[in-house]
């Protein structure tokens, strides 16, 4: 040992004195890792093992010609790589040492692998350093692997070659490489937390993200996305965002022309039938002045947008309100006078002129009359007084007693239809209000019967907390292109109808907190009424 033999080596020779080791004798590992542990250890280190075997290839390309080995071992000191000249693997292996086998100065003696991994820097044993006098035609040199962030020690990198190829500059190049190794290692960890960062910054969003690559191909499309669109990411991810109808045209704008959108109301119909407004924001993704990708965002404004059309839906009908009450009073009072006047003359005329006041005119102006009720009734809000009344009884004691004779009257069969989990319900409702709207629906059925007999069946349904009154009839049923305006005031396709039987029955059901929808196919027409279900306290 020579004067300049660094303290640590000379301790660890005197540690295997001190074990009673020959150093004639050839000492190999002792433990080894079974396939499984290997193979978990190896998944483990997977990432690192890639750093390490990138720039190692790299170190034995630069010393092409060297007989050199380079290998990896952990924290503790298993070793999980080697590669380099196959002549130095076949004669190590004659040492026991191979993949999975654990470097401890029990067992091995004086080995860089243990050294560099107890320093914690590098470390060089050339020949006669080791304790071994079978490793005294060998140089070793190692150095330590962390996490520079936090001083985590990850292992070690050790390269060997015959001692006459030995070199201080091989402890600097190794040195360079593994501080290279270091940095490669730490900018993926630190990216890894760029990715969850931004991971959870996507996810947590209320907005839906799309993002693509500089050739339009969508690498991400984040949770809330999939809900505006109803689409998992596995059927969007991959894809050209350029085949999409709805925003593929925006997209190519941003990438090939660097465009910018903001604010632009998309509204569409997702694969559940659902209709959707966004707000849609666009640009392009630079990395310096290099285009990367595009960069897409909805905003869900759906319930604001609802929330607008109602309230623009009160402003008109407010309005309609305001001029329905001038119509009303600048014509009812006419109206009114000229009837009277029609009245008071009836006597003083001939029979054939009486006839004509009482059979003609003084009806016409009652029909007038009503028409102004019933468009008025739709315009304002219901005043009325609502009751408590059980589903069963307002159907057969109350609607049934007035529709059987006029089903008799126009030999209509009627059926009414209550399953059990319905009978004892409770709805809050003016019943003669929405006795108008079942008499309404009933002239209706009667009006567009065909030659067959008419038959009408009025069942019920119970849904979460709303029940549905279904009023079905055989009739001629509703052309597609007319039933889209059935519920529009004044719409009729009767010679003598207003056209507001069905606007007044939905504007009562609506007043009621209820919604009213109809359907209609070659074998009759359907209205599925809803109301809330009133529980009693």
């Amino acid at each position: 040992m020579g004067e300049t033999e660094p303290y640590y080596i000379t301790q660890s020779k005197r540690f295997c004195k001190e074990l009673g080791m020959d150093p004639n004798d050839i000492a190999g590992p002792q433990r080894f890792l079974t396939k499984e542990e290997l193979f978990i250890k190896t998944k483990v280190y997977s990432e690192i093992l890639e750093v390490v075997s990138y720039f190692s290839t790299k170190l034995l390309d630069s010393l092409k010609g060297t007989p050199i080995l380079i290998s990896v071992s952990d924290s503790n000191g298993y070793l999980l790589h080697m590669a380099g000249d196959e002549t130095i693997k076949s004669t190590v292996d004659e040492f026991g040492i191979k993949i999975g086998c654990l470097f401890t100065q029990e067992d091995t003696g004086t080995n860089v692998i243990s050294l560099v991994l107890q320093q914690r820097h590098p470390i060089s044993l050339i020949g006669k350093d080791h304790y071994h006098k079978f490793l005294h035609e060998i140089a070793c040199y190692g150095a330590p692997i962390h996490y520079t962030d936090e001083d985590h020690l990850l292992g070690s990198v050790s390269i060997m070659v015959p001692i006459v190829f030995q070199n201080p500059l091989l402890l600097t190049m190794l040195s360079q490489v593994v501080d290279s190794i270091e940095r490669e290692l730490l900018l993926r960890k630190q990216n890894r937390k760029l990715n969850i960062l931004n991971q959870i910054m996507i996810s947590r969003t209320r907005n839906g993200i799309i993002v693509t690559d500089k050739k339009g191909t969508t690498i991400e499309f984040n949770d809330f996305a999939q809900k505006i669109f109803n689409q998992s990411s596995s059927t969007v991810i991959g894809k050209s965002i350029y085949d999409s109808v709805l925003i593929g045209e925006y997209f190519r704008r941003v990438i090939e022309y660097g465009a910018k959108y903001e604010n632009e109301v998309l509204t569409f119909t997702n694969e559940n039938g659902d209709d959707i407004v966004c707000l849609f924001d666009a640009q392009p993704i630079y990395e310096e002045e290099r285009l990367i990708g595009g960069f897409g965002q909805f905003r869900d404004i759906t319930d604001r947008y609802l929330f607008e059309e109602k309230m623009k839906e009160a402003e008109k009908q407010a309005l309609a309100g305001r001029i329905a009450a001038g119509i009303a009073h600048e014509i009812r009072n006419p109206l009114t006078t000229v009837r009277g006047y029609l009245q008071f003359l009836e006597k003083g005329v001939d029979a054939s002129t009486s006839q004509l006041f009482s059979n003609l005119l003084i009806p016409e102006i009652d029909r007038a009359n009503k028409i102004i009720t019933d468009f008025l009734s739709i315009t304002k809000p219901s005043i009325k007084e609502f009751e408590l009344i059980q589903v069963q009884h307002f159907l057969i004691d109350y609607l049934l007693k007035f529709l059987k004779s006029e089903s008799l009257l126009y030999s209509v069969g009627l059926d009414i239809e209550i399953p059990p989990d319905a009978k004892n319900l409770t709805i809050l409702c003016n019943r003669e209000e929405l006795l108008q709207v079942f008499i309404n629906l009933f002239q209706n059925s009667v009006q567009a019967k065909r030659e067959t007999p008419l038959k009408i069946k009025i069942s019920t349904r119970v849904i979460h907390e709303h029940i549905q009154f279904i009023f079905r009839d055989n009739g001629k049923g509703i052309p597609l292109s007319i039933l889209a305006h059935i519920f529009e005031p004044f719409f009729s396709t009767k010679d003598c109808g207003t056209g507001l039987g069905l606007p007044v029955s939905q504007k009562i059901v609506e007043n009621h907190k209820g919604t009213m929808q109809a359907s209609s196919d070659g074998m009759g027409t359907e209205f599925i009424i809803e109301l809330p279900i009133h529980k009693l306290a």
